[in-house]
């Protein structure tokens, strides 16, 4: 297919004539971001706009979730979470075309993507599975989650005893961070079961109990992350402070050096026992500015502010207030401490060990935001799985080790992953696509420190 085929179309696109000889209205861009009221919801596909707003409460996958991406181009959470099939019911809701673009966009699904669908689809036809349905998997969430309780319990049982105490902080730590990497992550995608009574009460946990919003979550993970993956000033994970006030890190080569950045790769691991921290007070500015650094935010739901706040209360209640009646302020604060650096670190060490590797490419949109390349393939192109063929690591990364898989198919439950992987890796060798793997957590993530060491230490790109 030609480069730029299936793209936003330029204005002459309005000439054309719909149904009853009625020409369709042109959006911008500017426009389009407006409509994101329950009365008066536009979205984009391909370049087309549709009013949606009849169809929410028929949507299968819930109101709220075709809110989310109400008054912005949805093309890529489209074509990921639906058969192409799909597209046919959206004709009815079409009502113009968009003139510009806000993010980058991407040509036509090309035969990449259509194959490596068609077979996941039919594995899961072949084999009578439903994509969103584990039992395993519900009694995995389950078993993290108590444990999670259990140590955080045991902290104020053994909080007179300094060793016990501090194992159970660190199990607190670490099954607070398998909680994230599993239930929530899930529920995230809307990928457990097909009621999105279930996505919002499971993912509520990631408020009342780690205390962060997943509200916020979803938009910068969900609508910014996934769909821009290492794409600079579209893809949140990579945002970095600007040049007049240097980032934390270097990660980029289009930042600029300074000479601080030459042990990078030994201090910057150290601040990512942070992140949680750094998460939960980020959240109140997300909600004020509406904008997650790339992603705006509409303005949520009085649910989802109870939620948001109501969340906030609880997680300082259980994790400061009820364990300070039983111990001194200076047990609990340590206890704290040891059980954010724990979760903390082990939650960013994966997140990074995937995308923020010099393995991967770091695609550059054109000057009119095209970028020329599948969005299958770029995702392929962005990504490196590890020990994919490991029960130990795909459990206890929230099968993040599969990233490839996850980012083509993120509806879906994760323990069905290590069926999927396969699939995906052999459609990469028959089309050519370049599919990076290595064979240990250990080399996944040295990957990642060597990244930070290299753009530490060198001021221009090395071979």
């Amino acid at each position: 297919m030609p480069d730029g085929e299936g793209l936003v179309a330029p204005a002459e696109t309005g000439s054309e004539a719909v149904e009853g000889g009625v020409r369709p209205k042109l959006f911008t861009s500017a426009e389009l971001r407006k409509l994101n009221q329950r009365h008066n919801a536009h979205v984009a596909v391909r370049g087309k706009v549709y009013d949606v707003s009849s169809f929410l409460s028929r949507h299968p996958g819930g109101a709220e979730q075709l809110m989310l991406g109400a008054g912005r181009d949805v093309t890529q959470l489209f074509e990921s979470y639906h058969p192409f099939k799909v597209y046919d019911v959206l004709k009815k809701f079409y009502v113009g075309d968009l003139v510009d673009n806000e993010f980058p966009v991407f040509p036509e699904p090309g035969n990449f993507f259509r194959t490596v669908k068609e077979r996941v689809d039919k594995y899961f036809k072949s084999t009578n599975t439903d994509p969103k349905i584990c039992y395993w998997m519900f009694l995995r969430y389950f078993v993290f989650f108590a444990l999670a309780m259990l140590s955080w319990y045991s902290t104020i049982l053994f909080h007179e005893n300094l060793l016990l105490g501090i194992l159970g902080a660190l199990g607190w730590g670490f099954f607070s961070a398998m909680v994230a990497m599993t239930c929530t992550h899930d529920a995230s995608h809307f990928a457990i079961t097909h009621k999105p009574w279930v996505w919002k009460a499971v993912g509520s946990v990631h408020d009342f109990f780690h205390g962060a919003s997943m509200y916020a979550w979803i938009y910068q993970h969900v609508l910014g992350h996934h769909p821009y993956t290492n794409i600079d000033g579209a893809d949140p994970d990579i945002v970095t402070a600007a040049s007049e006030l240097p980032d934390v890190r270097r990660i980029k080569w289009n930042q600029k050096w300074i000479p601080r950045y030459f042990y990078q790769h030994v201090y910057v691991p150290m601040l990512y026992c942070v992140l949680g921290i750094k998460t939960r007070l980020q959240d109140f500015y997300i909600l004020y500015s509406l904008r997650n650094s790339t992603v705006r935010l509409n303005f949520p739901n009085a649910s989802q502010l109870f939620i948001f706040f109501a969340g906030k209360c609880t997680h300082i209640t259980y994790r400061f207030i009820i364990p300070s009646l039983y111990m001194p302020w200076t047990t609990m604060l340590l206890f704290n401490f040891i059980a954010e650096i724990c979760g903390s670190y082990w939650l960013a060490l994966i997140f990074q060990t995937s995308h923020v590797i010099s393995e991967v490419e770091w695609p550059k949109p054109d000057k009119d935001n095209v970028v020329h390349m599948d969005w299958a393939e770029m995702q392929v192109a962005t990504t490196q799985d590890y020990a994919t063929d490991s029960w130990f690591w795909t459990v206890f990364t929230g099968a993040l080790n599969h990233q490839t898989a996850h980012h083509l198919f993120p509806g879906v439950i994760q323990s069905h992953y290590m069926k999927i992987t396969p699939i995906v890796k052999e459609t990469c060798k028959e089309f050519g696509v370049k599919y990076h793997y290595v064979d240990t957590t250990k080399e996944a993530l040295s990957c990642h420190i060597n990244h930070l060491k290299n753009l530490g230490q060198n001021n221009k790109k090395t071979t």
